[in-house]
C-alpha cells in the first residue's frame, strides 16, 4: 500500500497562500486605502495607475508625487524614486517608468515591494501585481477572484 503524501510545507518553508486572478490590495501606511489589482504572473514587475505624476528633489534625492484612485476615492502619495525601468506594456509599447517601493497587504500578508508608476486608465484594474511582488509565496487560481478577502470599505 502506497503512502499518501500530503501537501505539507517542508521545514523552514511557508505554506503557499491561495489567491485569485484579481484581489484587493491594501496600503496600510495610507489609512488602509484599498485598490483592486489584477494578478499577472506573466508580468515581472508590478504597476500602479497613477495620475498627477510630478517628480521633484528632496534632500538631494529624486522623489515623485502622484495620486491613485479606486472608484470615487483618491489618495495622494509622495515617495523616493528608486530608479527607472523600461517596460514593454501589454500593447507592445515601450515606456520608461519611475520605480518606487510601497508597503502592501494582500490578505493577511504584509510586505514592501517595487512598483512602477504608469497610466492604466484604459485597463480594467488600476493595479497589476507581477510575479516578483508575489515572491513565490502564493498560488494563483486563475478562475477565482478575491480569495484573500474583501476589505471593509467605509
Amino acid at each position: 500500500m502506497a503512502n499518501k503524501i500530503k501537501n505539507r510545507p517542508k521545514k523552514n518553508q511557508t505554506r503557499l497562500i491561495p489567491i485569485g486572478w484579481r484581489e484587493w490590495i491594501i496600503f496600510p501606511e495610507y489609512s488602509g486605502f484599498a485598490i483592486k489589482a489584477k494578478i499577472d504572473t506573466g508580468a515581472r514587475t508590478s504597476a500602479l495607475h497613477a495620475t498627477h505624476i510630478k517628480e521633484f528633489q528632496r534632500d538631494n534625492q529624486k522623489w515623485v508625487k502622484f495620486r491613485i484612485h479606486q472608484s470615487t476615492e483618491s489618495l495622494g502619495i509622495e515617495s523616493p524614486v528608486l530608479g527607472y525601468k523600461e517596460i514593454t506594456n501589454s500593447f507592445g509599447n515601450k515606456e520608461v517608468r519611475p520605480v518606487i517601493k510601497l508597503k502592501i497587504k494582500l490578505g493577511k500578508r504584509l510586505w514592501k515591494t517595487d512598483m512602477t508608476l504608469t497610466r492604466r486608465h484604459k485597463l480594467a484594474h488600476p493595479m497589476l501585481i507581477g510575479r516578483k511582488s508575489l515572491k513565490k509565496q502564493h498560488t494563483v487560481y486563475p478562475h477565482k477572484s478575491f480569495l484573500a478577502g474583501i476589505p471593509k470599505i467605509n
